[in-house]
């Protein structure tokens, strides 16, 4: 069940934050938009998780970069994920990655689109502290790790200058999508 409070609470805050929110309610209509904004913006270099790459249409004429390969990192142009959940009190995502090449995925492109499931939207991170625990003490993984995104990345380190995408994707969009909507 879709609680629709907690969705326009972390819209809201994640527009704020300078995040770019789509609600496309199907995985039809997210394709539909990434096709759109991969050909609009003439991308062709994209590094994305296995998860996303699956389901990206296969008529775009693209490149799957990893970021295992370090001579790539630098050409990406756009970096495809699911967020595994999303907090409406900070209009943050969350990312449980297992290695580094995950995380890399969030960070290195300019330009990030995160998909999202409307029913992981959390009221805050507290209620995701038994899954954020239960991660980090996986055995299996190699190197868990949490990816806490809350807008495109930004800086005034820089003489107390604001500067955007210096430290990870300069642009974020996050595709909010009903999981039982087709």
């Amino acid at each position: 069940m879709v609680n629709h409070d907690l969705v326009n609470g972390f819209s809201e805050r994640a527009v704020a934050s300078g995040a770019e929110v789509e609600k496309s309610g199907t995985l039809k209509e997210a394709r539909n938009f990434v096709k759109c904004f991969i050909q609009g913006n003439k991308i062709i270099k994209v590094m994305a998780s296995s998860e996303v790459a699956a389901i990206v249409p296969q008529d775009l004429a693209l490149s799957f970069l990893t970021p295992d390969r370090t001579e790539a990192c630098g050409a990406v142009e756009l970096g495809l994920v699911f967020a595994h959940w999303g907090i409406a009190e900070t209009g943050t995502l969350v990312h449980l990655d297992t290695n580094d090449e995950e995380r890399m995925i969030w960070t290195l492109p300019p330009v990030c689109i995160a998909w999202l499931e409307t029913q992981k939207i959390v009221p805050d991170i507290e209620s995701l502290a038994p899954v954020i625990a239960r991660h980090l003490a996986h055995p299996a993984a190699p190197s868990p790790q949490v990816s806490l995104v809350t807008g495109p990345s930004r800086t005034a380190d820089i003489e107390n200058v604001l500067s955007t995408g210096v430290h990870g994707p300069g642009r974020l969009i996050v595709i909010l999508v009903e999981a039982n909507a087709g």
